[in-house]
Formats: structure tokens, sequence, C-alpha cells
């Protein structure tokens, strides 16, 4: 049995150019303020002051950069006010009371719209539930009046349907059995769940 061996320590400097220094060792790293090189050991606890500590700091970064936003946005917005008093202020008494009339008729026009327009997405999702469809697309398919919503619903079951029947048809394809005997009421039986998922049935 041969014996293992043993690697000795070699001295690579001894290879060097004789020309040239001797290269310093890895140094540690310092401290950046020139003390001596430290290591930081933090218990599990310090560590998890230290996380905190600048979590709260990201935190009160991100509260300040709101508020700025938001002193911003309330400054134009007072901004504005005072620019349309100073021109409300230049018409005169009927100009100022037409102007005002307007204004309302706008933030009443605005409000109806808005009811309307939530009603109407009302009546989608009741459609869309109503045909089995998913509701989530009741946004896209919304229109200016209900009719022409319940036109898109309507295409788009059309749509829905014929893609849900070509995966159907897709997956019928792809797990076909080898042997036509014995399967056939199986096979009749995992169309028919396959369809009702698919909500075809």
């Amino acid at each position: 049995m041969k014996k293992p061996i043993k690697l000795l320590k070699m001295n690579l400097q001894t290879f060097a150019d004789p020309n040239e220094p001797p290269a310093d060792p890895p140094k540690e790293p310092t401290d950046p303020r020139g003390g001596e090189s430290t290591k930081v050991e933090l218990t599990g606890e310090e560590l998890q002051k230290k996380i905190e500590s600048e979590s709260d700091r990201k935190l009160q970064s991100a509260l300040q950069k709101k508020e700025q936003e938001w002193e911003t946005k309330t400054q134009k917005a007072i901004e504005k006010a005072l620019e349309e008093e100073k021109r409300l202020s230049k018409l005169s008494e009927k100009e100022q009371e037409e102007e005002r009339m307007t204004k309302r008729e706008k933030e009443l026009q605005d409000r109806e719209n808005e009811l309307k327009r939530k009603e109407l997405k009302a009546e989608a999702i009741t459609d869309l539930s109503n045909k089995e469809l998913p509701t989530e697309f009741a946004d896209f398919l919304l229109a200016e009046d209900a009719e022409k919503t319940l036109e898109n619903i309507n295409s788009f079951k059309k749509a829905f349907d014929t893609a849900v029947n070509k995966a159907v048809k897709e997956k019928l394809r792809q797990d076909s059995p080898n042997s036509g005997a014995g399967t056939s009421n199986k096979n009749i039986k995992n169309i028919a769940e396959l369809a009702k998922e698919n909500r075809i049935i």
C-alpha cells in the first residue's frame, strides 16, 4: 500500500524576480474614518433594530415625498382658484352668475354621467354572470348606452365560446384513446366533464 504524498508549503516569493519588491499581503478592510480594521458582529436583536431603523428611514423619506407632492398639488389648486376668482371679478354681475350656472351644470352632468356608467357596469356584470362569462371584462365591454353594451357582451360571448370550443377540441385530440372498444363511455364522460368545466353545457 502506497503512503499518501504530503505536500510541502512553499514560499513562492523565492521564485519571484529579485528586482521586484515583495507583494504586500492582503489587508483587512479598514474603518472609513481612518481607524484600524473593524469586524462588525450583530446579535439577532441588533440586526432586527437595524432593519427596523432602515425601514423607518425609507418610510419617512416616502412620506416626505408624498407630503411635498400633496403640498405642490394643493398650491396649484389654490393658485388656479385665485386666478378663477380674479377672472370672475373682472366680469359683470350677470356674467358671473352665468359662469356659476355653467359650472354647476357641468358638475351635475359629470355626476349624472358617473351614475349612468355605474348603472351600466352593474347591468353588464349581471348580463355577463347570466351568460356564464367572466365578470372581470365588464369595464372593457361598456359602451355609451345599454344596447351597445349588450351588443358588445353578445359579440364577446360568441368569441369566448368559439375559443373554448377550440380548446376543448384540441384537448380531445391530444387525449384520444389508443383502443376504441371499451373506452367509448369513459370518453363520452370525459367530454361531458370537459365541456362542463369550460361552460359549454
